[in-house]
């Protein structure tokens, strides 16, 4: 999503193969990520932080290199990627979890799995009810 909103020429359905020519231009997007996940450690300048920021930036660089080689072999093949799918036939870089595609694509594809909606990410909440004569129920169990 950095990638993708914060660089113009990647931001378009279409701009997901952008990234064989703008790479260079997206380093900004490991190092924010990495400098954001020890923003948020509580004591930055710790062993353990420094090591979380290496992770990080490690991490989402693998991710642009692994999107990099995808465009590619799709480029020598004469294909081209886009985000999801958005306009004719170009192949979709971002799949759901369970996505039947990946079962046909190489293993790297897998690291571009994303959760499309907020919904699929919150966390489970309890619901209780209140009966109109003011029994509370909890919905976890089942009432008696």
């Amino acid at each position: 999503a950095l990638a993708r909103q914060g660089h113009t020429p990647m931001t378009p359905p279409r701009g997901a193969t952008s990234i064989l020519s703008e790479l260079p231009q997206l380093a900004f997007v490991a190092d924010r990520l990495a400098e954001r996940a020890i923003e948020t450690h509580r004591d930055s300048s710790s062993a353990e932080a420094q090591q979380l920021k290496r992770n990080v930036f490690t991490r989402a660089q693998d991710l642009l290199d692994e999107w990099s080689k995808i465009a590619q072999d799709l480029n020598d093949n004469g294909g081209s990627l886009q985000y999801q799918t958005e306009q004719g036939n170009a192949q979709r870089l971002l799949h759901e979890f369970l996505s039947e595609d990946l079962r046909n694509l190489p293993p790297r594809h897998r690291k571009f799995r994303a959760n499309r909606s907020l919904r699929d990410v919150e966390p489970s909440v309890n619901l209780w009810l209140k009966t109109l004569d003011g029994i509370e129920l909890d919905t976890e169990e089942e009432p008696s």
